[in-house]
């Protein structure tokens, strides 16, 4: 999980972003509306009065508010300028998925909270760029593998107390279990080992960082067979590319060598972020970290890259 600093975002939003979410309110609001007044007519149709009538009115404006926000996706409008902060690489687990439609998770759910039967969904904040995260459809959508689930989908448990924010005025500082991308502080707590895995970096497993990253892991899919399989190869591909450069320098050839030139291009390559055409960066990185105390050369490619 790399950091995404979505000040930059800010800056890069289109200019009639505003006008689009104010325009998408409007609608969902007129659809409540009329979703009340069909409501009341059915009343002496059907009998209802005072509390009957109350509830009846309130799941028909539930109702027709979720289905008017998911009808008024304009998050989908946003899905280039979230993937270009990552080089179209999903912000939870860095793969490229071009099989998916490139979906955007709402991190606080916009229409129901798996953990808290009675919450509502984050409707307030489903037109709200900050709550967005750009996913691949493994991390975003549920998904049960032979060996495997996850899944972000609706979930979105913390640590309590404080409660859930159930409405707009709510003020509860509340602490999220699962790991986000906006905060370089989690970015850290999340590891990867030599077979591939996900695994949290704090070992402590009353602690809440082990927690988080443990939650995420699950939530996320983060091990998920084949990425487990990908990033393995990575490792190995990194601990041969060390094992390669260390020989030829043991055997005096030239630091400036086409050969030993390639070797630290493709290393480089493989832990930036800015690299377009490779995945799973960080666990590249933590990798090739493993090298860094016996060569000074492999600290070089870290410190400047």
């Amino acid at each position: 999980m790399h950091f995404i600093d979505q000040d930059e975002i800010e800056d890069d939003l289109p200019e009639d972003w505003n006008n689009k979410v104010q325009s998408a309110w409007e609608y969902v609001i007129g659809k409540i509306d009329d979703a009340q007044q069909a409501t009341l007519g059915k009343a002496e149709e059907n009998g209802w009065v005072d509390n009957k009538l109350q509830e009846k009115v309130e799941e028909a404006k539930i109702k027709a508010r979720k289905t008017a926000i998911t009808s008024k996706g304009i998050w989908s409008d946003l899905s280039d300028l979230l993937s270009e902060q990552s080089k179209g690489k999903c912000w939870y687990c860095e793969t490229i998925e071009e099989r998916s439609d490139n979906p955007i998770d709402h991190f606080r759910p916009k229409n129901r909270v798996a953990e808290c039967d009675d919450h509502p969904g984050y409707y307030w904040l489903a037109f709200d760029w900050r709550n967005y995260r750009f996913a691949c459809t493994f991390c975003n959508s549920r998904r049960v593998e032979v060996e495997t689930a996850g899944g972000k989908q609706d979930h979105f448990p913390i640590f309590v107390p404080p409660d859930w924010n159930k409405c707009e005025t709510d003020v509860n500082v509340e602490r999220p279990m699962l790991l986000d991308p906006i905060l370089e502080d989690d970015c850290r707590l999340l590891s990867f080992n030599n077979n591939g895995e996900a695994c949290p970096v704090v070992t402590d497993n009353e602690s809440e960082g082990f927690k988080k990253a443990s939650k995420s892991i699950e939530l996320y899919h983060l091990n998920h067979k084949p990425t487990t399989r990908a990033r393995r190869t990575i490792f190995q591909r990194i601990r041969t590319l060390v094992s390669n450069t260390n020989e030829l320098l043991a055997e005096g050839i030239a630091e400036n060598s086409e050969t030993l030139r390639s070797n630290r291009k493709e290393l480089i390559r493989l832990i930036r972020h800015e690299c377009k055409s490779t995945k799973f960066n960080t666990a590249a990185r933590l990798y090739l970290m493993n090298f860094e105390g016996e060569n000074s050369w492999v600290k070089d490619i870290l410190d400047r890259t």
